[in-house]
């Protein structure tokens, strides 16, 4: 009884949800048939009334507005044509109007077989009393002038269009179409327009409600395999009646392989006969679903006092063929989740995913896991945070100098990227630049970075340089706003630009068109990074760079591993011989200075001399940096100053 008022409050509803429906869509309708109609009746007015001036040649009105008279003759040869004309366009009156000592006459109109038969056939320059504020203040318009009004010929819908003669007088021409005749051409259209949607309406929805009942019963079935799907899954999930379950991913390793060697047709065959086998042999109570092309779904009410899932899956034998013809075997990485089932699906995937990175036959979710489970969240925040960062012009520069001790001089600053959080708090780049990469927005990272350090030192003479990859290299319209700055730039050799010597040699042929191009417009270019990746000077030669930074890491430890200061002593000689300039970053320490200079590097940069900052350090910005870094004496940097060329 219950189930068969649901079903009639269901079918109500429809009801109700169809009348309401098509009621919009016929008024809908209505309306933008109305509008079409009035647009057209408009254009047909302005036509006819347009229209009129030809008919009357440009002389006619040349010659009543200076003074002459128009035969008797004349008018009525042009009142025929214009009737004729009116009558062509299916209109009710066309005509011409002048404007003589501020009152409204006819110079010329159409008439119809009623105006004649009651003699209201308008003759020349006819006083017209009925002249609106609309048609009088048409004669000082510079377009045409609709209007609606009545009169003793009827009730219309008018327009007036203004020319103006040789001597500078105003005439009007015009056309009147009744509102009798606008009204049922409206009904007329808007009627079989609404009849006309209301039946193709009906006939969509008819189509639309057999085609959802199809789509349903095929939305939830793997059509390849037979058994439900991830819709199906997400179903069960949701209408379940325990919160408590235990769901496996499984995935297989081998499918991809499977089906770009044997074809589609026998990965999915690989995938049915494995649903088979887990079907047959799942604990009571469970379900299978096949989740993607690689992946199944065990789910089930979880029970303590079996091992549930993760026992069936570590039981398959890898070693046993799954198909004969052809002969395939696969192996399988499955992860286990168990609790609430609003997280299951989540947390089994992960646990998946470390399976799998991990070559592990199962893993069971756990707190160790939920580590993982947070990062992933915080990666998702993270890039929601940079792009708002990118929106709101968060991403800003900042300033690090390079120090050159043989002169004691700042050479130029390295502009590094900063990301100011909503809170206003600065991130380093070791916070946000991995979701600026997996989200594609290098590009936009170096197009912000080049703007804001464009801007900044267009009227000065500072030296500076920003890091560029590989990949805004490859990129034409990064490459094209960069040709395009250096081109209005008044120094582009105070620009240094740094890139990885691993990216580079990866991409040799077009880095170097990208390095011949900024070259020739006398920007430098240092390879960054170097003594990691490939760390071959030979192809610092090949790239024809201006200079090498060397990295970071090895210059931590030329106090500590000798093997160290003679390779960096090996390439600051050989450098100074190909004359190559050669920068130390990441100098932290007065041994490490010291160190450097034994060696003969002499361009140093890091937190020992200055920390990147907001602004352009100054010399004594630079002391008190110095020594607040690393409380120790900066005696040995006399008489710095700023070298701006």
């Amino acid at each position: 009884m219950i189930s068969a008022r649901l079903r009639t409050n269901w079918i109500i509803t429809g009801f109700l949800v169809f009348l309401i429906s098509l009621s919009s869509y016929v008024y809908y309708t209505y309306h933008s048939t109305r509008a079409d109609i009035m647009h057209q009746v408009d254009a047909r007015l302005l036509n006819a009334a347009v229209g009129v001036k030809h008919i009357l040649g440009n002389d006619y009105h040349d010659k009543i507005n200076a003074g002459v008279s128009v035969t008797r003759t004349t008018y009525q040869q042009k009142s025929r044509q214009l009737s004729e004309f009116a009558n062509a366009l299916n209109i009710a009156y066309v005509y011409s109007m002048v404007l003589k000592e501020g009152s409204v006459h006819f110079s010329s109109s159409s008439y119809t077989q009623d105006d004649q038969n009651t003699g209201k056939v308008t003759q020349f320059l006819d006083l017209y009393p009925e002249a609106t504020k609309a048609n009088v203040s048409a004669f000082y318009s510079t377009e045409p002038v609709f209007e609606i009004s009545k009169d003793q010929w009827g009730h219309f819908k008018s327009i007036f269009v203004p020319y103006i003669d040789k001597n500078g007088n105003t005439y009007l021409t015009g056309a009147d179409i009744t509102i009798y005749d606008l009204n049922q051409q409206l009904n007329e259209s808007v009627s079989k327009a609404a009849v006309l949607a209301s039946f193709f309406f009906f006939i969509a929805l008819l189509v639309a409600g057999i085609y959802i009942y199809l789509l349903k019963r095929a939305l939830s079935t793997d059509s390849s395999s037979g058994y439900a799907n991830h819709i199906a899954l997400d179903y069960y999930i949701k209408k379940a009646s325990t919160y408590y379950m235990q769901v496996a991913v499984v995935w297989v390793n081998e499918i991809e392989d499977i089906n770009s060697f044997y074809g589609t047709e026998v990965g999915d065959k690989v995938m049915k006969s494995l649903l088979e086998h887990f079907a047959s042999r799942r604990p009571v109570a469970s379900d299978v679903f096949r989740l993607a092309t690689n992946k199944i779904v065990l789910i089930g009410p979880f029970e303590e006092e079996h091992t549930g899932f993760s026992e069936l899956i570590q039981n398959y034998n890898c070693s046993t063929p799954l198909l004969t013809d052809p002969f395939i075997y696969i192996t399988l990485c499955a992860g286990i989740a168990n609790g609430n089932k609003a997280v299951l699906l989540e947390n089994a995937h992960i646990a998946a995913l470390q399976a799998k990175q991990g070559r592990f036959n199962v893993v069971n979710y756990s707190v160790a896991l939920h580590d993982v489970k947070n990062q992933y969240q915080y990666n998702v925040e993270m890039a929601k945070d940079v792009r708002e960062a990118f929106e709101n012009n968060r991403i800003v520069p900042y300033f690090q100098p390079v120090y050159d001790y043989s002169s004691n001089t700042i050479t130029q600053y390295e502009c590094l990227a900063r990301m100011i959080t909503a809170q206003g708090e600065i991130l380093l780049p070791d916070a946000f630049i991995n979701v600026v990469n997996r989200s594609r927005m290098d590009g936009m990272l170096t197009r912000a970075m080049l703007s804001q350090c464009f801007a900044r030192f267009r009227k000065t003479s500072t030296c500076w340089s920003i890091n560029i990859t590989a990949q805004d290299m490859l990129d034409p319209s990064l490459t094209e706003f960069l040709a395009d700055e250096l081109k209005r730039y008044p120094q582009p050799s105070n620009i240094t630009l740094e890139l990885l010597e691993t990216e580079a040699i990866a991409n040799f042929s077009e880095v170097k068109t990208f390095i011949n191009m900024v070259k020739q417009r006398g920007v430098k270019v240092f390879i960054d990074d170097f003594g990691t990746g490939y760390s071959n000077i030979s192809n610092v030669l090949k790239l024809d760079v201006d200079g090498i930074k060397l990295d970071g890491s090895l210059i931590r430890q030329v106090i500590n591993d000798k093997d160290i200061y003679l390779y960096i002593e090996h390439i600051a000689s050989f450098a100074k011989q190909l004359n190559l300039q050669v920068i130390a970053e990441c100098v932290e320490s007065k041994p490490v200075v010291n160190a450097l200079i034994k060696a003969k590097v002499s361009l140093m940069q890091g937190n020992y001399f200055a920390s990147a900052a907001p602004h352009v350090s100054t010399h004594q910005q630079l002391l008190k940096a110095s020594q607040s870094l690393v409380g120790d004496s900066v005696d040995h940097l006399p008489n710095i100053y700023v070298r701006t060329e």
